[in-house]
């Protein structure tokens, strides 16, 4: 998985449980994150991706390791509403899915 493969997962992680519960800050904050607004890597307001690059290295990451580290990054985004919205997905739900988005090529 690459570094934006990440970004995209935790992204359409907090999109679905919006779908659902429709809060106004979660909103927000996903369309100031949301990296498929544009062309290219990257997201709606550059700096949510360039802080997210900051905290993760530019390598090939194993699925295995993908859960912690979204989970890293949603803790040092550190809003509740943020958490809450993570939250909902476990690790084997998140394994199934990040493979489910990789065959895709979304």
């Amino acid at each position: 998985m690459k570094r934006f493969d990440l970004y995209c997962m935790i992204f359409l992680t907090m999109d679905h449980y919006w779908d659902i519960h429709k809060g106004e800050r979660l909103g927000q904050f996903l369309s100031s994150m949301n990296p498929y607004l544009f062309e290219g890597e990257g997201s709606a307001v550059p700096e949510y991706y360039r802080r997210f690059c900051k905290m993760v290295d530019d390598r090939e990451i194993e699925l295995d390791e993908s859960y912690r580290l979204a989970n890293v990054y949603i803790e040092c985004i550190g809003d509740g509403f943020v958490k809450e919205a993570f939250g909902w997905v476990d690790e084997e739900t998140w394994i199934r899915k990040c493979e489910k988005y990789l065959e895709s090529d979304e």
